[in-house]
């Protein structure tokens, strides 16, 4: 159960929005991997509006005194995209709060603490599992109630993408290999390769643990060991090349997701946070979570997906 680093809970503290704050983000990034390391950026509306670079400003070069100076603009996309809203709800007896303030905050306490533990947790696993989905959908406006998209929905080389066809624009095609099954290391620097040569900088691995287990065991066959300690195997998160590999549970099967962290965010109009009072129609008290955000990509020809790597 969790526990919180603060003071200890008064029997008002259940359900107050300015104490369980910092708990419910605790709770958010404590399982969910991939949730807890996207980047975080605030919007001002439920449809996000937002532009993609597709080419350079053209007035940039070498010139001459008399040369007339001509301003121009970097090439841009137009994008737009509808978030997604989540919630997540528990109740608790009223008699249950009364009986706290009575007695302090007693067994109250752990039953509102448990209960929110584990409806934060779940939140977070099912936020998780779907942003490596073979989804991509708009929120606001659409007759079902959409998940974030996923990975696998967005990393495409054909289709539409927020309103534009990929076909049109090299940065909106992802890189997609689905021929690969067996990981080495002159692959994984050909993906690497491909996606320095498009502008990526900032790129981070998302895959199995079956297949971080294949790399370790390639890198261990490669291990040279020294002295006569008996340590064998790794420590730390394995990077090649400069790159870390991280491990998800979530992730589906035989994937990996090379991601370009520079390109893509979540976008937040409402961040997961505590709801208002809902009006009582009997005699429980229920609080939830809610919150309005999905991810985007800036650009995608900077990120890889490939699919069936099973050796």
């Amino acid at each position: 159960m969790y526990e919180s680093k603060s003071a200890p809970l008064q029997w008002t503290d259940v359900g107050n929005q300015e104490v369980w704050e910092p708990v419910i983000q605790d709770l958010l990034n404590s399982e969910a991997v991939l949730l807890s390391q996207y980047p975080k950026r605030g919007v001002n509306s439920i449809q996000h509006n937002f532009v993609a670079r597709s080419g350079r400003n053209p007035s940039v070069g070498p010139t001459l005194s008399l040369d007339s100076i001509t301003g121009s603009n970097a090439e841009k996309i137009e994008l737009t995209h509808k978030l997604k809203q989540y919630k997540a709800a528990v109740f608790i007896e009223d008699a249950r709060v009364l009986e706290s303030s009575k007695n302090g905050i007693g067994p109250l306490k752990d039953a509102w603490a448990s209960e929110f533990e584990y409806v934060t947790k779940d939140l977070a696993y099912n936020i998780n599992t779907a942003l490596y989905a073979d989804s991509q959908t708009e929120g606001f406006g659409s007759a079902t109630a959409n998940p974030v998209d996923g990975l696998r929905g967005l990393l495409k080389t054909t289709g539409t993408i927020y309103g534009q066809g990929r076909s049109n624009y090299a940065v909106l095609a992802a890189n997609v290999d689905d021929t690969t099954t067996t990981w080495t290391f002159a692959a994984f620097r050909g993906w690497l390769t491909t996606l320095r040569k498009n502008g990526a900088k900032n790129l981070r691995v998302y895959t199995t643990h079956e297949i971080k287990d294949i790399i370790l065991n390639k890198m261990d066959a490669n291990k040279l060991y020294l002295g006569t300690s008996a340590e064998a195997g790794f420590v730390g998160m394995p990077t090649v090349d400069g790159v870390t590999i991280v491990a998800d549970k979530d992730c589906p099967d035989s994937h990996i997701f090379i991601v370009d962290m520079d390109a893509t965010y979540m976008a937040e109009f409402k961040p997961i946070s505590m709801g208002a009072q809902l009006g009582k129609t009997n005699l429980t008290d229920t609080k939830y979570l809610w919150g309005i955000f999905d991810i985007v990509f800036t650009r995608f020809n900077t990120s890889y997906k490939i699919t069936g790597i099973t050796a």
